[in-house]
Protein backbone atom coordinates (compact mmCIF):
# COMPACT_ATOMS: atom_id res chain seq x y z
CA UNK A 1 0.00 0.00 0.00
CA UNK A 2 1.39 3.49 -0.84
CA UNK A 3 2.65 5.25 2.43
CA UNK A 4 0.67 8.20 1.42
CA UNK A 5 -2.65 6.65 2.53
CA UNK A 6 -1.68 5.16 5.57
CA UNK A 7 -2.29 7.76 7.98
CA UNK A 8 -5.70 8.62 6.06
CA UNK A 9 -6.76 4.94 6.91
CA UNK A 10 -5.41 4.68 10.71
CA UNK A 11 -7.23 7.82 10.95
CA UNK A 12 -10.40 6.47 9.76
CA UNK A 13 -10.02 3.33 11.74
CA UNK A 14 -9.94 4.71 14.51
CA UNK A 15 -13.25 6.62 14.13
CA UNK A 16 -14.90 4.12 12.54
CA UNK A 17 -13.47 0.73 13.49
CA UNK A 18 -13.23 -2.57 11.84
CA UNK A 19 -15.55 -5.30 11.62
CA UNK A 20 -14.39 -9.05 12.69
CA UNK A 21 -17.50 -11.00 11.55
CA UNK A 22 -17.31 -14.31 12.46
CA UNK A 23 -14.14 -15.05 14.14
CA UNK A 24 -14.38 -15.94 17.64
CA UNK A 25 -9.96 -15.29 18.55
CA UNK A 26 -10.96 -11.69 18.75
CA UNK A 27 -12.41 -12.50 22.02
CA UNK A 28 -9.26 -13.56 23.60
CA UNK A 29 -6.72 -10.54 22.41
CA UNK A 30 -9.15 -7.77 22.08
CA UNK A 31 -9.44 -5.40 25.37
CA UNK A 32 -12.62 -4.71 27.11
CA UNK A 33 -11.95 -1.94 29.69
CA UNK A 34 -9.05 0.24 31.61
CA UNK A 35 -7.95 3.49 31.56
CA UNK A 36 -8.18 5.24 28.45
CA UNK A 37 -8.93 4.43 24.83
CA UNK A 38 -9.32 1.02 26.21
CA UNK A 39 -11.94 -1.15 23.49
CA UNK A 40 -10.64 -2.52 20.72
CA UNK A 41 -7.71 -4.60 18.86
CA UNK A 42 -4.41 -3.83 17.54
CA UNK A 43 -3.86 -3.73 13.77
CA UNK A 44 -0.23 -3.28 12.74
CA UNK A 45 -0.18 -0.97 8.92
CA UNK A 46 3.35 -0.83 7.42
CA UNK A 47 4.42 -1.08 10.84
CA UNK A 48 2.30 1.53 12.53
CA UNK A 49 0.38 -0.19 15.27
CA UNK A 50 -3.33 1.38 15.45
CA UNK A 51 -5.44 0.57 18.02
CA UNK A 52 -9.28 0.00 16.52
CA UNK A 53 -12.52 0.37 17.89
CA UNK A 54 -13.98 -3.17 17.70
CA UNK A 55 -17.46 -3.43 20.03
CA UNK A 56 -18.87 -0.22 20.23
CA UNK A 57 -22.51 0.22 18.61
CA UNK A 58 -21.12 2.02 15.75
CA UNK A 59 -18.38 -0.38 14.47
CA UNK A 60 -21.28 -2.18 12.65
CA UNK A 61 -21.09 0.37 9.92
CA UNK A 62 -17.81 0.55 9.31
CA UNK A 63 -17.05 0.45 5.79
CA UNK A 64 -13.59 -1.58 7.07
CA UNK A 65 -13.39 -5.02 7.96
CA UNK A 66 -10.73 -7.74 8.16
CA UNK A 67 -10.43 -11.10 6.99
CA UNK A 68 -7.97 -14.04 7.20
CA UNK A 69 -6.79 -15.40 3.31
CA UNK A 70 -4.03 -18.20 3.48
CA UNK A 71 -2.97 -17.06 6.81
CA UNK A 72 -2.29 -13.38 6.24
CA UNK A 73 -4.74 -10.84 7.32
CA UNK A 74 -6.27 -8.85 4.77
CA UNK A 75 -7.90 -4.97 5.64
CA UNK A 76 -11.22 -4.51 3.60
CA UNK A 77 -12.56 -1.51 2.42
CA UNK A 78 -16.61 -1.44 1.02
CA UNK A 79 -15.39 -4.94 -0.29
CA UNK A 80 -12.45 -3.99 -1.72
CA UNK A 81 -8.91 -5.25 -0.51
CA UNK A 82 -6.97 -1.87 0.93
CA UNK A 83 -3.57 -3.93 2.49
CA UNK A 84 -2.68 -6.74 4.04
CA UNK A 85 -2.23 -5.70 7.89
CA UNK A 86 -0.48 -8.02 11.07
CA UNK A 87 -3.02 -9.08 13.99
CA UNK A 88 -0.76 -9.88 17.18
CA UNK A 89 -2.16 -12.61 19.03
CA UNK A 90 -1.86 -13.45 22.28
CA UNK A 91 2.15 -12.57 23.90
CA UNK A 92 3.41 -15.81 25.08
CA UNK A 93 3.94 -14.20 28.91
CA UNK A 94 -0.06 -13.70 29.19
CA UNK A 95 -0.33 -17.82 29.81
CA UNK A 96 2.40 -16.87 33.04
CA UNK A 97 2.12 -16.89 36.52
CA UNK A 98 4.09 -15.49 39.35
CA UNK A 99 5.16 -17.73 41.96
CA UNK A 100 1.81 -16.48 44.33
CA UNK A 101 -0.44 -18.03 41.12
CA UNK A 102 -1.21 -14.74 39.64
CA UNK A 103 -1.54 -14.49 35.84
CA UNK A 104 0.70 -12.30 34.10
CA UNK A 105 -1.70 -10.78 31.93
CA UNK A 106 -3.67 -9.53 35.62
CA UNK A 107 -0.13 -7.22 35.88
CA UNK A 108 0.45 -5.55 32.45
CA UNK A 109 -0.64 -5.84 29.14
CA UNK A 110 1.19 -5.55 25.90
CA UNK A 111 0.11 -2.11 24.27
CA UNK A 112 0.45 -1.64 20.23
CA UNK A 113 3.71 -3.33 19.39
CA UNK A 114 6.73 -2.88 21.89
CA UNK A 115 4.77 -1.10 24.63
CA UNK A 116 4.51 -2.83 28.16
CA UNK A 117 1.52 -0.73 29.94
CA UNK A 118 -0.07 -1.42 33.90
CA UNK A 119 -2.19 0.83 35.72
CA UNK A 120 -0.51 0.45 38.88
CA UNK A 121 -3.43 1.50 40.61
CA UNK A 122 -6.37 0.41 39.32
CA UNK A 123 -8.64 2.92 41.58
CA UNK A 124 -9.34 6.44 40.64
CA UNK A 125 -11.04 8.55 43.67
CA UNK A 126 -12.92 10.68 41.29
CA UNK A 127 -14.44 7.31 39.17
CA UNK A 128 -18.20 6.80 39.77
CA UNK A 129 -18.63 10.47 40.82
CA UNK A 130 -19.69 13.45 39.30
CA UNK A 131 -16.34 14.69 39.35
CA UNK A 132 -15.20 11.65 37.23
CA UNK A 133 -14.20 11.90 33.46
CA UNK A 134 -16.58 10.34 31.88
CA UNK A 135 -15.32 8.78 29.24
CA UNK A 136 -12.67 6.36 31.54
CA UNK A 137 -13.01 3.00 32.37
CA UNK A 138 -10.91 2.25 34.55
CA UNK A 139 -12.76 0.26 37.13
CA UNK A 140 -14.52 -1.63 34.49
CA UNK A 141 -12.25 -4.05 34.24
CA UNK A 142 -11.51 -4.18 37.72
CA UNK A 143 -14.98 -5.01 38.22
CA UNK A 144 -14.85 -7.72 35.58
CA UNK A 145 -11.77 -9.24 37.12
CA UNK A 146 -9.48 -8.89 34.92
CA UNK A 147 -7.04 -6.81 36.46
CA UNK A 148 -5.68 -6.28 40.40
CA UNK A 149 -6.14 -3.32 42.98
CA UNK A 150 -2.39 -2.70 43.22
CA UNK A 151 0.38 -3.93 41.19
CA UNK A 152 3.75 -4.94 42.92
CA UNK A 153 6.59 -3.54 41.80
CA UNK A 154 8.85 -7.03 41.80
CA UNK A 155 5.48 -8.56 39.84
CA UNK A 156 5.98 -5.98 37.26
CA UNK A 157 9.48 -6.23 37.40
CA UNK A 158 9.15 -10.01 36.55
CA UNK A 159 6.39 -9.79 33.82
CA UNK A 160 9.04 -6.78 32.04
CA UNK A 161 11.63 -9.34 31.98
CA UNK A 162 9.85 -12.01 30.05
CA UNK A 163 8.08 -9.35 27.68
CA UNK A 164 11.60 -8.02 26.74
CA UNK A 165 12.14 -11.39 25.47
CA UNK A 166 9.01 -11.08 23.22
CA UNK A 167 10.58 -7.30 21.42
CA UNK A 168 8.68 -4.81 24.29
CA UNK A 169 11.05 -2.08 24.64
CA UNK A 170 9.72 0.42 26.87
CA UNK A 171 7.05 0.97 29.38
CA UNK A 172 3.87 3.26 30.38
CA UNK A 173 2.66 2.99 33.50
CA UNK A 174 -1.02 5.15 34.93
CA UNK A 175 -2.66 4.97 37.89
CA UNK A 176 -6.10 6.73 39.06
CA UNK A 177 -5.88 9.78 40.34
CA UNK A 178 -6.23 10.08 44.12
CA UNK A 179 -6.57 12.75 46.75
CA UNK A 180 -3.57 12.13 47.90
CA UNK A 181 -0.78 12.52 45.11
CA UNK A 182 2.24 11.88 46.87
CA UNK A 183 1.63 8.11 47.80
CA UNK A 184 0.44 8.10 44.23
CA UNK A 185 3.65 9.19 43.03
CA UNK A 186 5.17 7.01 45.81
CA UNK A 187 3.80 3.87 43.96
CA UNK A 188 5.35 4.72 40.40
CA UNK A 189 8.55 5.52 42.02
CA UNK A 190 8.80 1.98 43.50
CA UNK A 191 7.39 0.47 40.33
CA UNK A 192 9.38 2.28 38.59
CA UNK A 193 12.96 1.92 39.83
CA UNK A 194 12.03 -2.10 40.16
CA UNK A 195 11.30 -2.43 36.08
CA UNK A 196 14.09 0.25 35.46
CA UNK A 197 16.25 -2.14 38.08
CA UNK A 198 15.49 -5.50 36.62
CA UNK A 199 15.36 -4.26 32.75
CA UNK A 200 16.93 -1.14 31.93
CA UNK A 201 13.15 -0.27 29.74
CA UNK A 202 12.77 3.62 29.81
CA UNK A 203 9.25 4.20 31.72
CA UNK A 204 6.80 7.10 31.30
CA UNK A 205 4.31 7.59 33.59
CA UNK A 206 0.85 9.63 33.86
CA UNK A 207 0.14 12.84 36.62
CA UNK A 208 -2.56 15.17 37.26
CA UNK A 209 -1.30 18.34 38.77
CA UNK A 210 -0.14 20.42 41.35
CA UNK A 211 2.94 17.96 40.56
CA UNK A 212 6.01 19.54 42.62
CA UNK A 213 9.28 19.81 41.28
CA UNK A 214 10.82 17.39 44.12
CA UNK A 215 8.32 14.77 42.90
CA UNK A 216 9.31 15.23 39.38
CA UNK A 217 13.02 14.96 40.04
CA UNK A 218 11.96 11.65 42.36
CA UNK A 219 10.78 10.32 39.15
CA UNK A 220 13.71 10.48 37.17
CA UNK A 221 15.92 9.30 39.91
CA UNK A 222 13.67 6.64 40.34
CA UNK A 223 14.32 5.76 36.06
CA UNK A 224 10.88 7.42 34.87
CA UNK A 225 12.43 9.02 31.79
CA UNK A 226 8.66 10.68 30.12
CA UNK A 227 6.16 12.72 31.84
CA UNK A 228 2.35 12.92 30.74
CA UNK A 229 0.12 15.29 31.98
CA UNK A 230 -2.88 15.08 30.51
CA UNK A 231 -5.45 18.02 29.94
CA UNK A 232 -7.80 16.77 27.57
CA UNK A 233 -9.46 19.23 25.99
CA UNK A 234 -8.00 23.59 26.73
CA UNK A 235 -11.92 24.47 26.48
CA UNK A 236 -13.36 25.24 30.09
CA UNK A 237 -16.76 23.82 29.13
CA UNK A 238 -15.76 20.52 28.00
CA UNK A 239 -13.86 19.40 30.74
CA UNK A 240 -16.36 20.36 33.24
CA UNK A 241 -18.89 18.52 30.97
CA UNK A 242 -17.35 15.64 30.57
CA UNK A 243 -14.18 15.63 33.23
CA UNK A 244 -14.44 18.05 36.11
CA UNK A 245 -12.01 16.75 38.28
CA UNK A 246 -9.79 18.01 35.40
CA UNK A 247 -11.55 20.75 34.63
CA UNK A 248 -11.32 22.14 38.29
CA UNK A 249 -7.35 22.45 37.99
CA UNK A 250 -7.09 25.58 36.43
CA UNK A 251 -5.35 26.05 32.60
CA UNK A 252 -2.26 28.13 34.81
CA UNK A 253 -1.57 24.89 37.16
CA UNK A 254 -1.20 22.80 34.02
CA UNK A 255 0.92 24.96 32.07
CA UNK A 256 3.40 25.71 35.52
CA UNK A 257 3.38 21.71 35.50
CA UNK A 258 4.56 21.30 32.07
CA UNK A 259 7.13 23.59 32.15
CA UNK A 260 8.37 22.54 35.46
CA UNK A 261 8.84 18.92 33.57
CA UNK A 262 10.36 20.31 30.59
CA UNK A 263 12.97 21.21 33.02
CA UNK A 264 12.99 17.99 34.32
CA UNK A 265 12.88 15.88 31.98
CA UNK A 266 13.79 18.06 28.42
CA UNK A 267 12.09 19.01 25.27
CA UNK A 268 9.66 16.05 23.80
CA UNK A 269 9.56 14.31 26.70
CA UNK A 270 6.42 15.57 28.76
CA UNK A 271 3.41 14.94 26.18
CA UNK A 272 -0.46 16.09 27.05
CA UNK A 273 -3.30 14.06 25.43
CA UNK A 274 -5.72 16.11 23.85
CA UNK A 275 -8.87 14.63 23.27
CA UNK A 276 -10.82 15.47 19.50
CA UNK A 277 -14.58 15.02 18.53
CA UNK A 278 -15.90 16.36 22.04
CA UNK A 279 -16.96 19.81 21.15
CA UNK A 280 -14.31 21.57 21.30
CA UNK A 281 -13.01 25.16 19.26
CA UNK A 282 -10.66 24.11 16.72
CA UNK A 283 -8.83 27.36 16.27
CA UNK A 284 -8.53 27.62 19.87
CA UNK A 285 -7.30 23.96 20.11
CA UNK A 286 -5.00 24.71 17.45
CA UNK A 287 -3.55 28.12 19.06
CA UNK A 288 -2.90 26.11 22.45
CA UNK A 289 -1.13 22.92 20.51
CA UNK A 290 1.00 26.10 19.16
CA UNK A 291 2.06 27.16 23.13
CA UNK A 292 2.78 23.81 24.03
CA UNK A 293 5.29 23.06 20.95
CA UNK A 294 6.89 26.45 21.74
CA UNK A 295 7.25 24.95 25.60
CA UNK A 296 8.94 21.92 24.39
CA UNK A 297 5.36 19.58 25.07
CA UNK A 298 4.30 17.18 22.77
CA UNK A 299 0.78 17.27 22.22
CA UNK A 300 -0.99 14.24 21.32
CA UNK A 301 -4.35 14.35 19.76
CA UNK A 302 -6.47 11.35 20.23
CA UNK A 303 -9.88 10.63 18.78
CA UNK A 304 -12.45 10.10 21.48
CA UNK A 305 -13.54 6.74 21.45
CA UNK A 306 -16.37 5.56 23.93
CA UNK A 307 -15.94 2.42 26.00
CA UNK A 308 -18.83 0.05 26.49
CA UNK A 309 -19.96 0.43 30.27
CA UNK A 310 -19.29 4.40 30.43
CA UNK A 311 -21.66 7.14 30.55
CA UNK A 312 -20.39 7.93 26.70
CA UNK A 313 -20.76 4.38 25.41
CA UNK A 314 -23.04 5.77 22.99
CA UNK A 315 -21.31 8.90 21.51
CA UNK A 316 -19.48 8.20 18.24
CA UNK A 317 -15.91 9.11 17.53
CA UNK A 318 -15.16 12.37 15.60
CA UNK A 319 -15.07 12.74 11.84
CA UNK A 320 -12.65 11.15 10.61
CA UNK A 321 -11.88 14.09 8.03
CA UNK A 322 -11.65 16.52 10.84
CA UNK A 323 -9.10 14.38 12.86
CA UNK A 324 -6.68 14.29 9.54
CA UNK A 325 -6.83 18.05 8.60
CA UNK A 326 -6.01 18.66 12.49
CA UNK A 327 -3.11 16.07 11.88
CA UNK A 328 -1.80 17.35 8.91
CA UNK A 329 -1.72 21.33 10.89
CA UNK A 330 -0.02 20.06 14.08
CA UNK A 331 2.45 17.38 11.99
CA UNK A 332 3.61 21.17 10.26
CA UNK A 333 3.52 22.67 14.39
CA UNK A 334 5.59 20.16 15.81
CA UNK A 335 8.11 20.01 12.69
CA UNK A 336 8.46 23.72 13.08
CA UNK A 337 9.73 23.29 16.83
CA UNK A 338 11.26 20.67 16.48
CA UNK A 339 9.40 17.88 18.36
CA UNK A 340 8.53 14.71 16.85
CA UNK A 341 7.14 11.41 18.44
CA UNK A 342 10.37 9.63 17.76
CA UNK A 343 12.30 11.71 20.27
CA UNK A 344 9.88 10.56 23.14
CA UNK A 345 11.68 7.46 24.85
CA UNK A 346 8.56 6.05 25.72
CA UNK A 347 4.50 5.90 26.92
CA UNK A 348 1.69 6.50 24.49
CA UNK A 349 3.41 8.61 22.12
CA UNK A 350 6.19 6.18 21.29
CA UNK A 351 3.46 3.44 21.00
CA UNK A 352 1.19 5.27 18.10
CA UNK A 353 -1.61 3.10 18.68
CA UNK A 354 -4.31 5.48 19.67
CA UNK A 355 -3.32 8.56 17.16
CA UNK A 356 -2.46 9.00 14.04
CA UNK A 357 -0.41 12.47 14.03
CA UNK A 358 2.51 10.33 13.92
CA UNK A 359 2.30 8.91 11.13
CA UNK A 360 1.29 12.25 9.30
CA UNK A 361 4.33 13.42 11.14
CA UNK A 362 6.15 10.54 8.78
CA UNK A 363 4.02 11.70 6.23
CA UNK A 364 5.08 15.24 6.26
CA UNK A 365 8.75 13.89 6.45
CA UNK A 366 8.89 11.78 3.50
CA UNK A 367 6.71 14.50 1.08
CA UNK A 368 9.38 17.06 2.59
CA UNK A 369 12.11 14.31 1.73
CA UNK A 370 10.55 13.86 -2.19
CA UNK A 371 10.02 17.62 -2.50
CA UNK A 372 13.57 18.88 -1.28
CA UNK A 373 15.22 16.46 -2.23
CA UNK A 374 14.84 15.03 -5.36
CA UNK A 375 13.65 18.88 -6.60
CA UNK A 376 15.29 21.34 -4.08
CA UNK A 377 13.79 25.07 -4.26
CA UNK A 378 15.43 28.51 -5.37
CA UNK A 379 14.39 31.84 -5.01
CA UNK A 380 14.65 34.41 -7.67
CA UNK A 381 13.61 38.13 -7.73
CA UNK A 382 10.41 38.20 -9.08
CA UNK A 383 10.55 41.11 -12.12
CA UNK A 384 8.32 39.52 -14.79
CA UNK A 385 4.23 40.29 -13.87
CA UNK A 386 3.79 36.88 -14.39
CA UNK A 387 5.95 36.28 -11.40
CA UNK A 388 4.36 38.99 -8.97
CA UNK A 389 1.07 37.88 -9.54
CA UNK A 390 2.30 33.88 -8.29
CA UNK A 391 3.64 35.97 -4.92
CA UNK A 392 0.14 37.73 -4.72
CA UNK A 393 -1.58 34.26 -5.38
CA UNK A 394 0.38 32.77 -2.47
CA UNK A 395 -0.15 35.47 -0.24
CA UNK A 396 -3.43 35.23 -1.29
CA UNK A 397 -3.92 31.25 -0.45
CA UNK A 398 -1.91 31.71 2.87
CA UNK A 399 -3.08 35.18 4.53
CA UNK A 400 -6.57 35.10 3.48
CA UNK A 401 -7.75 31.76 2.63
CA UNK A 402 -5.83 29.76 5.09
CA UNK A 403 -5.02 31.99 8.16
CA UNK A 404 -8.28 34.20 7.86
CA UNK A 405 -7.09 38.10 7.28
CA UNK A 406 -8.58 40.60 5.38
CA UNK A 407 -7.70 40.69 1.69
CA UNK A 408 -7.10 44.33 2.24
CA UNK A 409 -4.91 43.83 4.62
CA UNK A 410 -2.88 41.66 2.36
CA UNK A 411 -3.09 43.88 -0.17
CA UNK A 412 -0.96 47.41 0.86
CA UNK A 413 0.76 50.14 -0.48
CA UNK A 414 4.10 48.91 -0.13
CA UNK A 415 3.93 46.54 -2.74
CA UNK A 416 4.85 49.01 -5.21
CA UNK A 417 8.45 50.12 -3.75
CA UNK A 418 9.67 46.67 -2.63
CA UNK A 419 11.12 43.82 -3.67
CA UNK A 420 9.28 40.57 -4.23
CA UNK A 421 11.16 37.40 -3.96
CA UNK A 422 9.30 33.87 -5.40
CA UNK A 423 10.65 30.36 -4.18
CA UNK A 424 10.49 27.94 -6.91
CA UNK A 425 10.42 24.01 -6.29
CA UNK A 426 11.01 22.75 -10.12
CA UNK A 427 8.98 24.99 -11.64
CA UNK A 428 6.08 25.50 -9.75
CA UNK A 429 5.77 28.73 -7.37
CA UNK A 430 5.70 27.35 -3.53
CA UNK A 431 6.57 30.10 -1.66
CA UNK A 432 7.45 34.14 -1.41
CA UNK A 433 8.34 36.93 0.61
CA UNK A 434 9.31 40.51 0.06
CA UNK A 435 11.55 43.28 1.53
CA UNK A 436 11.13 46.92 1.66
CA UNK A 437 13.50 49.52 2.23
CA UNK A 438 12.79 52.51 4.90
CA UNK A 439 15.16 55.18 6.59
CA UNK A 440 18.60 54.78 7.61
CA UNK A 441 20.07 51.36 6.05
CA UNK A 442 16.89 49.74 7.66
CA UNK A 443 14.85 47.24 5.31
CA UNK A 444 11.87 45.62 5.96
CA UNK A 445 10.99 42.24 5.74
CA UNK A 446 6.88 40.95 5.17
CA UNK A 447 4.61 38.63 3.87
CA UNK A 448 6.99 35.49 4.04
CA UNK A 449 4.06 32.58 2.36
CA UNK A 450 4.63 29.23 1.55
CA UNK A 451 2.27 26.71 0.87
CA UNK A 452 1.48 23.96 2.82
CA UNK A 453 2.94 21.12 1.46
CA UNK A 454 6.68 22.61 0.86
CA UNK A 455 6.53 23.96 4.34
CA UNK A 456 9.84 22.86 6.14
CA UNK A 457 12.56 23.04 4.20
CA UNK A 458 11.48 26.26 2.12
CA UNK A 459 10.98 28.77 5.02
CA UNK A 460 14.45 29.01 5.81
CA UNK A 461 15.59 29.29 1.91
CA UNK A 462 13.06 32.61 1.74
CA UNK A 463 14.63 34.12 4.70
CA UNK A 464 18.32 33.69 4.08
CA UNK A 465 17.28 34.80 0.04
CA UNK A 466 16.20 37.76 1.77
CA UNK A 467 18.51 38.63 3.93
CA UNK A 468 20.97 38.17 1.23
CA UNK A 469 19.01 40.51 -0.64
CA UNK A 470 19.10 43.33 1.71
CA UNK A 471 22.55 43.12 2.33
CA UNK A 472 23.43 43.70 -1.62
CA UNK A 473 21.24 46.80 -1.63
CA UNK A 474 23.18 48.42 0.76
CA UNK A 475 21.10 47.44 3.78
CA UNK A 476 22.19 47.21 7.72
CA UNK A 477 19.56 46.38 9.59
CA UNK A 478 16.73 43.90 8.61
CA UNK A 479 13.38 44.19 11.03
CA UNK A 480 9.88 42.39 10.42
CA UNK A 481 6.23 42.17 12.50
CA UNK A 482 6.23 38.58 12.88
CA UNK A 483 3.29 36.42 14.62
CA UNK A 484 4.38 35.38 17.32
CA UNK A 485 4.07 31.28 16.94
CA UNK A 486 6.55 32.05 14.09
CA UNK A 487 9.03 33.65 16.80
CA UNK A 488 11.09 30.29 17.41
CA UNK A 489 11.44 30.06 13.69
CA UNK A 490 12.75 33.46 13.09
CA UNK A 491 14.83 33.18 16.27
CA UNK A 492 16.39 29.52 14.63
CA UNK A 493 17.53 32.17 11.53
CA UNK A 494 19.54 33.87 13.96
CA UNK A 495 16.64 36.75 14.49
CA UNK A 496 16.32 38.34 18.02
CA UNK A 497 13.06 40.10 19.95
CA UNK A 498 12.99 43.67 20.24
CA UNK A 499 9.40 44.82 21.39
CA UNK A 500 6.13 42.71 22.15
CA UNK A 501 3.13 43.87 20.18
CA UNK A 502 -0.12 42.76 21.91
CA UNK A 503 -2.82 43.83 19.17
CA UNK A 504 -1.52 44.04 15.69
CA UNK A 505 -4.23 43.50 13.14
CA UNK A 506 -5.82 41.52 15.65
CA UNK A 507 -3.20 39.41 16.25
CA UNK A 508 -0.43 39.58 18.69
CA UNK A 509 3.32 39.90 16.66
CA UNK A 510 6.80 40.75 17.89
CA UNK A 511 9.29 43.04 16.25
CA UNK A 512 12.54 41.39 15.56
CA UNK A 513 15.37 42.25 13.79
CA UNK A 514 18.64 41.08 12.45
CA UNK A 515 21.99 42.58 11.40
CA UNK A 516 23.47 42.55 7.93
CA UNK A 517 27.36 41.89 7.40
CA UNK A 518 27.80 45.02 4.77
CA UNK A 519 29.22 44.23 1.32
CA UNK A 520 32.98 45.74 0.91
CA UNK A 521 33.47 47.73 -1.77
CA UNK A 522 30.54 46.30 -3.72
CA UNK A 523 28.39 48.23 -5.81
CA UNK A 524 24.74 48.04 -4.82
CA UNK A 525 22.48 45.87 -7.29
CA UNK A 526 19.78 48.85 -7.83
CA UNK A 527 18.86 52.07 -6.39
CA UNK A 528 17.79 51.65 -2.73
CA UNK A 529 14.67 53.53 -2.31
CA UNK A 530 13.26 55.68 1.04
CA UNK A 531 10.48 53.41 2.34
CA UNK A 532 7.22 55.12 3.82
CA UNK A 533 8.33 54.28 7.63
CA UNK A 534 7.25 51.33 9.95
CA UNK A 535 3.69 51.15 8.79
CA UNK A 536 1.06 49.21 10.46
CA UNK A 537 0.04 47.39 7.36
CA UNK A 538 2.99 45.15 8.03
CA UNK A 539 1.07 42.32 10.08
CA UNK A 540 4.03 39.53 9.27
CA UNK A 541 6.80 38.06 7.74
Amino acid sequence: MAVTNLASVKAELHSWGVRVDGHDGFSVIARKGGAGPAEGITLVLGGSPASVPLRSSFVASSPYSIACEDAQWTLIRHGERVCTVDVPGEPRFYGMRTSEGIPYRKIALLHGKDCLASTVLQHCDYWGTPAGCTFCGIGLSLSQGQTLLVKKPDDLAQVAQVAGEEGVTHVTLTAGSTFNREQESDLYIRCTRAMAHATGFPVHVQLLPPISRARMEALKDAGVTSLGIHVESFDASVLHAYAPCKGDTSIAEYHRAWREAVNVFGRGQVSSFILLGLGEDRDSLVENVIRLAEEGIYPFLVPFRPIPGTPLAGVRPPDPQACKELYEEVALILKEHRLSWRQVSAGCVRCRGCSALPDFEDLLGARDQNTFTETPARCIVAHAERDIKECSRIRHEVFVEEQGFRSEDDQDGLDPVSVHILALADQTPVGTVRITPMDDHTWLGSRLAVLKPFRGGCGPLLVKRAQEEVRIRGGRRFIAYVQVPRVPFFERCGWRCIQEIPDYHGRPHMLMETSIRPVAAEPQRGERRKGQGQQSHERTF
